[in-house]
């Protein structure tokens, strides 16, 4: 397991564990989407509260759609208002106490593994359908790393 772990080289996290998981074999008949997809977030359902993504700042910034306006979160109550630009649903993601709905308008998934954190503000009469796993927790997740020699 290590050489495949060595063999792994991604720009990011959720990267890199898509491609040792494949590389283990773990995902072997599984269809991986991404939230990010443009055409997953063309074919979900609309929402009244959501998130989008926008140019802010010489990057692109995740703005939440509040009262009519997009407004990056600072802190606590304090929010920056953006100006009105254009944007479009391929730029839209859901807040976190409508995600479930709108993912599943898309994959009509028959399960959903999640972790404790989840688990606390999922709404599962939104999808009674879904059957609901809960993830194994990580023992001493501090420690939970490896050291290459």
């Amino acid at each position: 397991m290590i050489e495949l772990f060595k063999d792994v080289s991604a720009p990011n996290v959720a990267d890199f564990c898509l491609q040792l998981y494949g590389k283990m074999g773990l995902l072997d008949g599984i269809k991986i989407v991404r939230s990010s997809d443009v055409a997953l977030r063309k074919s979900a359902c609309d929402l009244a509260d959501y998130f989008v993504d926008i140019p802010y700042d010489h990057e692109i910034a995740r703005a939440r759609f509040l009262d009519g306006e997009l407004k990056l979160h600072e802190g606590g109550d304090v929010y920056v208002k953006l100006p009105q630009t254009p944007y479009s649903k391929e730029q839209i993601s859901p807040a976190r106490d409508n995600r479930l709905v709108w993912m599943q308008s898309v994959l009509h998934c028959s399960h959903y593994i999640a972790g404790a954190g989840e688990q606390a503000y999922l709404n599962k009469a939104d999808a009674p359908e879904i059957q609901f796993v809960t993830r194994d927790e990580i023992e001493r997740a501090d420690d939970a790393y490896t050291e290459l020699n």
